[in-house]
Order: C-alpha cells, then structure tokens, then sequence
C-alpha cells in the first residue's frame, strides 16, 4: 500500500511540472517591428511605415502606435507613421505600443541625404516633321528637391538636320537625325545635361479634291477646287494638270471646271508633278445624268405603319414646276397624326428638304403640283411623322 501511494505521487508530480512546462513554452515576447525598415531618406521625400506586432502568444495584433521624431525639423511624422523629411540632418523616429500587458518601443535612426541635383527636358519628342517646329522646355531641380530657374544653353550634334534656338525651338532642317543637348551650370559649379535624340522626317505628299460630286446633269458645269500639301505638311499651290477618262461624257479645262457633256459614267483625275519629278492623283468618278422630264418609283414603309405604292414625277411643260402623281396602288395608314410628304436628297432626315405637303389622302391616286423645282434637283420622297419626328418610308426617285 505505501508503493502504491508513493507511485501516485509521483505521477501527479510528473503531471504538473509537465503542464508548468508547456505553460512557460507557450508565452512568448510581446514584439512590435517595422515591416519596411530604412535608413536614409531624400530631402523632401516621404516614407509610410508599415509595422507589425504580436503578442505575448504570438498573435498578430493591431494595437495603438505613438509615434514621434527626436527631430521634427529634420523628419516629421505623422500619427499613422508617414514619415516626412524637412532638412537634412539625422532624427531617430520611434514607435510605441501600448497594451494592458506591457509597453513595447521600436525605434530607427534615419538620415535624410541631399536629392541629386538635375536638369530635365520636359517634353522630349521622337520625330519632327521636316521645316516644322517644337518648343523645349526644362526642369532643374536643386539638392533640396527644389525647383529652380537656371539658365539654360542648347546645341544640337548636327544643325544641318535640326537647329535650334538659344531658347530651346528646334526646327526640323531635312532628314536624319540629330542630338539636341540642353546644358546648365548650378551654383556650385556643377554641370548638368539633358539629351534627347530625334529624327527629322517627311510625310506623305498629298493631292485632295476638295469638293467632288457623284452626279451631274448633262450640259451643267461644276468648279473643282484642290488642296496640295508637300512633303513638310505646308500647303502648296503648285500647277495641277486635269484629265477625263471619256471627254464624249465629261470634258474639263485646265482651270478644273467641269462640263457635262453626254449621258454615263466618267472619271476626272486632277495631277501635280513635284520637284522630284513624282506625280501625284486624285480623282473623282461621276454620274452624267440625261435631262429626263418623267420619273417613276416605289413607295416603301420603314416603320410598323403601312405605306405602299408607286409613282411618277414629271415636268409640268412650259413651267418651272413639277407634278406628283400618286398611283391607284398607294395606301397609308391614317392613325399617324402629322404625316408630310417632302422631297430630299437624304432619306434620313428632312434638313435641307422640300416640304411637299401634309398628307390627306391616304387611299387610292391623287397629284401634288411642286412650283419652282428642277426635276433633277431631288433624288428621294420622304414620308415623316411631324409631332414624333420619325420616319415612316420613302421612295427613290429613278
């Protein structure tokens, strides 16, 4: 019995030096660290601290930090640990954990370096268009991190490709290539260079008919007028030579008016010969139209609403005027309040068209007289709702 009472005693003795062990393993120092440590910062540069800390059982928690700067002159901070620095100089930032279980203080010494002095051009290019121009302009930052003026003396490596100015204009010359050089000396006697290297180029000469058409009526004229740029951009006004494919349709003469002369298709192609002896086009494909006095078409709906039938339009002879008849096959729907009849060159819209009349018939044939209007001076009729303005149908005029 006593072996057995001394057995019992011992197990339990073993039992609590076990759990007495676990429970001095298990506690660990409170630890509070910056995440993103440094050492030096540049003069009005800024830094965020990021810290962390655990607890006494290795808990990553997030009490509240004190921070401050032996040197506020040097480096402030802020309440969130952004770090701010003022002069040059060296301060000793530190941060402080409070909890109900200890206090616990991190601290670095930084040095706050003077910023690299430099010269910089603001607005640095790849390529110039020859004879064109572009204005530099430069930055000098001090050791301070301050902006300051310095004068500035500009060279260019080769100013048969691209000169420029005692104030940073640079003009492209001809082809090629060339090295501008921006160059300053600083109080100190230090001197500071900014390159940038850039390439004179040409572009595309370009001849451009400024106003051609698609049609024309037989025995009417038209003026063409043109734009010619070289190869700089800069727009010329060079000798521009006119031609037509089929002068039995369209002739021209050599100031680019136009003369219709027979009925179909011709085109009409405007050519400028450069100093290189390169030739240049443009041209303009048209549509010689006879001098019909009748016209026929289909109306369509391009809505939900019905509209359907066919048509002719002819000169009223001896007049000036035209009449629209409408066929026995017409019909519309009469549930559209507003609805106009109008004559235009785009189905689309009624800007720039002709107000034919309301619309009251909406069954069977009846006639629109239209006073004062050439027969080819239209190449559509247009239905359109008024009070919605939508577009019901229309119809071409062939």
């Amino acid at each position: 019995m006593k072996y057995l009472r001394a057995l019992l005693l011992l197990c339990v003795l073993i039992f609590q030096s076990c759990i007495q062990d676990d429970i001095i393993d298990d506690r660990v120092d409170e630890s509070l660290s910056f995440n993103n440590p440094i050492t030096e910062l540049t003069i009005k540069d800024t830094h965020q601290y990021v810290i962390k800390y655990t607890n006494n059982v290795g808990e990553i928690v997030t009490p509240t930090i004190n921070w401050s700067s032996s040197n506020d002159n040097v480096i402030s901070v802020s309440n969130t640990g952004l770090l701010t620095a003022l002069s040059i100089g060296e301060a000793t930032i530190t941060a402080t954990a409070t909890t109900e279980e200890a206090t616990v203080v991190n601290e670095v010494t930084i040095e706050v370096k003077p910023a690299e002095e430099q010269l910089v051009i603001d607005n640095v290019i790849q390529e110039i268009i020859i004879n064109n121009t572009h204005q530099y302009t430069t930055t000098y930052t001090n050791s301070l991190n301050e902006v300051e003026v310095l004068p500035v003396t500009w060279t260019s490596s080769d100013n048969a490709v691209l000169s420029v100015s005692n104030n940073g204009l640079i003009t492209g010359v001809t082809t090629g290539q060339a090295t501008i050089m921006a160059t300053a000396t600083t109080s100190t006697g230090k001197t500071l260079t900014f390159e940038d290297e850039v390439t004179v180029t040409t572009v595309a000469e370009r001849l451009t008919i400024n106003n051609p058409i698609n049609q024309i009526n037989i025995t009417d004229t038209y003026q063409y007028t043109t734009t010619y740029t070289d190869n700089s951009g800069q727009v010329q006004s060079p000798t521009v030579t006119w031609s037509s494919s089929n002068t039995s349709i369209l002739s021209i003469n050599t100031n680019g008016l136009l003369t219709a002369v027979g009925e179909g298709e011709a085109t009409i192609t405007a050519t400028v010969t450069n100093t290189a002896g390169q030739t240049i086009t443009a041209e303009n494909t048209i549509t010689v139209i006879g001098n019909s006095t009748e016209k026929t078409g289909t109306i369509r709906t391009t809505s939900s609403y019905t509209l359907r039938g066919t048509f002719t339009l002819r000169e009223i002879p001896g007049t000036n005027n035209l009449e629209l008849i409408i066929n026995d096959d017409y019909a519309a729907s009469s549930s559209l309040p507003g609805l106009y009849l109008y004559l235009t060159n785009n189905p689309n819209t009624i800007n720039n068209a002709l107000e034919v009349s309301p619309v009251s018939v909406f069954n069977g044939s009846h006639t629109y007289v239209i006073e004062n209007t050439d027969i080819n001076d239209f190449s559509y009729l247009l239905y359109w709702c008024k009070p919605f303005s939508v577009k019901v149908g229309d119809a071409e005029i062939n």
